[in-house]
């Protein structure tokens, strides 16, 4: 029933759903005649809302989204993201015309070539894009059922560079890379907080280092003594504190196949470093290093990794990743096996076992 009268309560309850939006409260009435009088204004109420909602389409949510999410550190992904998103669905069609079918099979033909956490993570992307709009009074029709949509994701434990790697990687990097990664791998920053590092947001003094962190936010953060002799050994010839040497000349500006432009580039001169600059020269590295399944994000994951095997603190690894979620810094517990495996092996001494089984003897 849409109304009803609650126990302890001298007054009606109104409770309805309307194009996937819950309407409930309190009429504030004692009679259930009064009660259903008003919760049918609200009904009407309700309806003539939702279908004065303007129509937007998913190019447009696109864009509504891109306003809000275009200053994030992770917006380059984010980006080509949406783009599939709008070349799947189409960027003419109206989300309120695009069912969960819909996104079922356009998520079920990305699976093919990525992985489930590839798929989650575009997911949210696409649900947040939805929400933005449905927040923004456009008509999105029914909102989908984003928890169907959802795939299992991989729990096995983050890949670490093991003590035995990690000289064998340095010693096959380029020798201007080099810099770059060891303070990835010392800080535990993500990538793009690295390489978007500038040097007016180092502060020697105070010994700390202002960056932009996943989700927008902007925050200060310790550096070390050895953090911060990676960055003052850095030449100083753009606002970047990371920078690479060219390797071949570029004589002029030119476009790749998505349109993005690449400025020219004389070879031996220093440029603010990039994901592109990395890319080729990690791949080489590892390959030369024999060094399977390792991401530079992995970087990150072994900073977490260490820091929790050397306190035994999970807080400690959450603050200085800058997790928003204890439950995201969980996938380093592992490293605690040995501490438990530690205290079972000291309570089996206690357990009277080989007391009696000497006895018996």
């Amino acid at each position: 029933m849409s109304v009803y009268k609650p126990k302890n309560s001298p007054y009606f309850q109104y409770d309805f759903v309307w194009k996937g939006t819950r309407f409930h409260g309190s009429t504030g009435l004692k009679t259930k005649r009064e009660a259903l009088a008003f919760e049918s204004r609200v009904r009407s109420d309700a309806i003539l809302d939702i279908r004065e909602k303007p129509p937007i389409t998913l190019d447009e949510a696109c864009g509504l989204y891109q306003d809000h999410a275009e200053h994030q550190t992770s917006w380059s992904t984010t980006r080509y993201m949406l783009k599939a998103l709008i070349e799947g669905l189409g960027a003419n069609r109206l989300l309120s015309e695009i069912t969960q079918l819909d996104l079922q099979r356009f998520f079920a033909r990305r699976r093919a070539t990525r992985s489930n956490a590839t798929i989650n993570r575009e997911v949210e992307n696409c649900r947040a894009v939805w929400r933005r709009a449905a927040g923004a009074k456009f008509d999105i029709g029914d909102m989908p059922e984003w928890k169907l949509l959802f795939l299992k994701g991989s729990k096995k434990p983050p890949r670490e560079l093991s003590i035995s790697e990690e000289p064998r990687l340095f010693e096959q990097l380029r020798a201007d890379l080099i810099d770059v990664c060891d303070f990835a791998l010392k800080s535990g920053w993500r990538q793009a907080e690295v390489i978007g590092l500038r040097w007016k947001d180092v502060d020697f003094d105070a010994r700390q280092a202002q960056t932009k962190i996943k989700g927008g936010d902007i925050i200060r953060r310790p550096l070390t003594p050895t953090l911060i002799a990676i960055i003052a050994n850095q030449p100083k010839v753009c606002p970047f504190v990371f920078t690479y040497i060219a390797q071949v000349d570029k004589a002029e500006v030119k476009r790749d196949k998505k349109g993005r432009k690449h400025p020219a580039r004389k070879k031996g001169e220093r440029y603010p470093m990039t994901k592109t600059a990395l890319r080729g020269a990690w791949a080489a590295a590892k390959k030369a290093a024999e060094i399977e399944d390792f991401r530079f994000h992995d970087l990150r994951h072994t900073r977490g990794t260490r820091i929790v095997r050397a306190t035994g603190s999970l807080a400690a690894a959450k603050e200085a990743l800058k997790h928003r979620h204890i439950s995201t810094t969980l996938r380093y517990a592992h490293v605690l096996d040995d501490d438990v495996r530690n205290a079972l092996e000291a309570s089996e001494s206690h357990s009277g076992f080989g007391e009696r089984k000497a006895k018996r003897g």
